[in-house]
């Protein structure tokens, strides 16, 4: 197996369950290898995208119906933070799909510049580290993220076995609050209704998973590069060389550099209008998820539990990584410093004050321009979430 192969298998080996939910919603890098294939994920991609949709659409009217209604906290909290899981999906996976040639393209490219064998021991430790810590983050976010449908899925049969075990009046409920231009009640009805609703709620958590994991696949990967580019340039000059090899040495870590930069302006492309949804949603469905745990709904309380851990993971991870990314960038000016410079000629010097003053300008993901991603922002949308929920939980015991 050649080498750029070998790097394509570790690469795609770290996206593994990216790449499943993205299958499961009709979506992949690759082309599909018969046409029979092609129409079928064409047209799980539409059904997809159509039953989220409509999703959303009827919990905007029945909360729109419930407002309608002059009802109290506790009637309309409840539905906020499900339409908000809802709307951000549409709106992550339009980008994904917009933006999934630039995506395949990129994870093409990476592979020209993966580390591989053979690497010296400091490479080699960052590079392990760095994909194990990706691998057990995917694993528990996905995790806590299908376990947490399910449990919606099944909590409306639990509730019913529940109160025929009590001798109460049972009868199976529904897996979300949604509207339908048709009587749901009807034994024929309920039962596509339930079937709809499962499909799309783990349509959504589908869209979430692919997208969030491919993002921050894409963001760890670069961010590895970024250190290993550090160790590098610490390197430098430490060897007995010609000047001219000291310059291209240099010339090719400023190419990878602005290469890796390159890479961040496209994925900050395709995420920035998704990014400024998730920082105004986030603390909304942080709060209505956490008012509901504590004052309501005990019947759901695992399910709710579950979608409060994958909220504060999904926003956590993102700024986590674009946090990384932010200060792995800085860090490379300080890499240049820390190297062996001084036995450079003036030619070499240049080149790496360019290299230091374009480290120096701030590669950053951000909510449209709006706001940088960062650990900064991940603790202003626990406060602000925290305010909500204190204004929310006032706003109840006075009624």
């Amino acid at each position: 197996m050649s080498t750029n192969a070998e790097a394509r298998r570790e690469i795609g080996a770290t996206l593994t369950l990216c790449m499943f939910s993205m299958q499961c919603i009709g979506l992949s890098f690759e082309r599909p290898d018969s046409t029979a294939r092609l129409l079928r994920q064409k047209l799980m991609f539409v059904a997809s995208v159509c039953t989220i949709v409509y999703h959303v659409f009827s919990e905007i009217v029945y909360i729109g119906l419930t407002l309608s209604n002059s009802p109290r906290v506790e009637e309309v909290v409840p539905l906020f933070h499900t339409f908000g899981y809802g709307a951000l999906s549409i709106a992550k996976v339009f980008a994904l799909w917009s933006k999934k040639d630039v995506f395949a393209e990129h994870l093409n490219e990476l592979s020209g510049i993966w580390p591989m064998e053979p690497l010296d021991e400091v490479a080699r430790n960052i590079k392990k580290k760095s994909v194990a810590a990706l691998r057990l983050v995917h694993q528990g976010y996905f995790s806590i993220n299908v376990g947490g449908v399910m449990f919606y899925n099944v909590t409306p049969i639990c509730v019913y076995m529940y109160q025929l075990w009590q001798g109460q009046d049972a009868a199976v409920g529904f897996v979300w609050v949604s509207w339908y231009p048709f009587d749901k009640y009807k034994p024929i009805n309920h039962v596509f209704v339930y079937i709809f609703e499962i499909f799309a709620g783990q349509t959504c958590v589908w869209i979430m998973i692919c997208t969030d994991l491919l993002f921050s696949g894409l963001a760890s990967h670069i961010a590895m590069l970024l250190r290993l580019l550090h160790k590098r340039l610490e390197m430098l000059a430490e060897t007995e060389k010609s000047q001219e090899e000291y310059y291209q040495e240099i010339v090719t870590n400023i190419k990878l550099h602005q290469r890796l930069i390159r890479y961040c302006n496209d994925l900050e492309e395709a995420f920035t209008i998704v990014n400024l949804i998730n920082v105004v949603f986030s603390s909304l469905n942080i709060c209505c998820v956490v008012f509901v745990i504590v004052l309501l709904e005990p019947f759901v309380a695992v399910s709710n539990k579950l979608f409060l851990g994958s909220a504060l993971i999904q926003i956590g991870m993102l700024c986590w990584y674009a946090d990384d990314i932010f200060h792995s960038n800085a860090d490379v000016a300080l890499a240049v410093y820390n190297s062996g410079w001084y036995r450079t000629d003036p030619r070499c010097r240049r080149a790496l004050i360019f290299l230091i003053r374009r480290a120096q300008k701030p590669v950053a993901f951000t909510a449209m321009k709006f706001t940088n991603l960062s650990l900064v922002t991940y603790s202003s949308i626990l406060t602000r979430s925290y305010s909500y929920f204190a204004l929310l939980y006032t706003m109840y015991n006075n009624s």
